[in-house]
């Protein structure tokens, strides 16, 4: 019976009107009439509660049928859980491990290979087989025979981040067995590379292990270390089209010139291009990385601090409305070696990116974060208290007027009414907030 099938419709209850020209008791009609009305009113009022009682009945009657169909439904769901428990062996003998694997990620398999040693065994490819999903540069010296057995010993389809240190002896070693073996290691998906300068057979071998991976398999990957920009754009030319984190924090050849442009990474979300030593970067070779990403609104960080771009003075400006379009970065630093903007243009280029608190812009700078920046002087020397964070105030002292040749109350006066709210009421607003954050520890 279904809930749909009780019929709870109340009869329908005539009463009688009258109007006072026909009202019996205007009338002189006897009183045996207003009881017999009130006696055929207590008895639809009999009918109404034995009609309820039925309704009440019924329903009682569907709950009861209702729990017991939950009661059976949760023994026939958890009998095999507990017949499970109870017999692991038997279940766990016949789990399809060989069949499984290849869509289980290296993680899941090491939880999975924990469990018994049955499943363990079943696991391994080879009894002497480790499966293990990171693989780092051992801090012990090892020799390249060594490395070759550590190799052999693990099973490379399992691993999903790999960190090569040439600062070691263990790494050159490491990297020396794994050169070959890079088309088996179909999992990994994250790669840091520390060259430290190294040249010869270090690089021969990194770039036959950048070659044997499959096309399009890395999604993170961080270099230091290396000479020149040109090196790291061919190494990443198979990965391009799926990296989303790509950091490169340090080059050591000094003053580069021949400078060749980086592949496009449609699918970025981090781009951290950290060059200490390069003097100036032509404005495309950026404005190409950045035009090409798909997704701008995912974007989290462009970290390009030392490099000095430069271009034509269009040329910077239709780059500055191209890194408008990324509104959702926690970290924005660009270095020109020159913006040829206006205090009309960097004054909108702050507002466009209200939400970041911490901001400084010069003649030649832009930083923009979501946290304090730990070379910067504390906020409390800058703003004693919280109630002297005011528009003006983070107006004069977010945009370096001074270097553009004006001063801030100058340029406030020639805020309209609309931007003047902006900066008091919101930009002010998100500096407070940060200001008093209790972890920030600003020096």
């Amino acid at each position: 019976m279904t809930i749909s099938a009780i019929h709870t419709e109340a009869p329908q209850v005539e009463v009688q009107s009258f109007s006072r020209r026909e009202s019996p008791l205007s009338s002189g009609t006897s009183i045996d009439f207003l009881e017999r009305y009130i006696s055929q009113l207590s008895m639809e009022k009999e009918l109404l509660r034995r009609n309820a009682e039925s309704c009440i009945s019924m329903l009682e009657l569907h709950i009861r049928k209702l729990a017991t169909e939950r009661e059976l439904l949760l023994r026939e769901y958890f009998d095999p859980l507990q017949r499970s428990t109870l017999e692991p062996q038997a279940n766990l003998g016949s789990i399809p491990i060989a069949s499984l694997s290849p869509f289980l990620g290296a993680s899941d398999m090491c939880n999975l290979s924990a469990t018994c040693k049955q499943v363990y065994d079943q696991c391994r490819p080879a009894a002497t087989k480790m499966i293990i999903s990171h693989l780092s540069t051992p801090t012990e010296y090892m020799s390249h025979s060594d490395a070759g057995s550590l190799v052999e010993s693990i099973c490379l389809n399992m691993v999903e981040t790999l960190f090569i240190d040439a600062k070691r002896s263990s790494g050159k070693a490491l990297l020396a067995a794994l050169c070959n073996k890079s088309s088996e290691m179909k999992s990994l998906r994250s790669l840091r590379v520390s060259a430290a300068a190294e040249t010869g057979d270090f690089l021969v071998n990194l770039d036959r292990f950048m070659m044997g991976l499959s096309e399009g398999q890395i999604s993170a990957i961080h270099l230091s270390g290396f000479r020149s920009i040109s090196l790291v754009s061919r190494l990443i030319t198979r990965q391009h089209t799926s990296l989303e984190r790509f950091k490169v924090d340090y080059f050591v050849n000094g003053h580069e010139t021949d400078i060749t442009d980086l592949p496009v990474m449609p699918r970025l979300r981090t781009f951290v291009f950290d060059v200490a030593d390069v003097v100036h970067l032509p404005v495309g070779h950026i404005g190409n990385v950045l035009r090409n990403i798909v997704n701008k609104d995912t974007v989290d960080t462009i970290y390009l601090p030392h490099m000095q771009i430069s271009g034509q003075s269009h040329e910077i400006t239709e780059f500055i409305d191209l890194v408008k379009c990324f509104k959702n970065v926690r970290q924005l630093v660009i270095r020109f070696r020159k913006l040829p903007l206006t205090i009309r243009e960097i004054v909108n280029l702050r507002e466009t990116f209200e939400s970041l608190p911490a901001v400084c812009i010069s003649d030649h700078f832009i930083v923009m974060l979501d946290t304090w920046a730990t070379w910067w002087p504390k906020q409390s020397s800058i703003w004693p208290t919280a109630d002297k964070i005011t528009g003006l105030s983070v107006f004069r002292e977010q945009i370096d007027f001074e270097s553009l040749g004006t001063s801030a109350s100058r340029e406030w006066l020639r805020l309209s009414k609309e931007q003047k709210n902006l900066w008091s009421r919101r930009i002010a607003l998100n500096v407070v907030k940060l200001y008093l954050k209790p972890t920030t520890t600003s020096s």
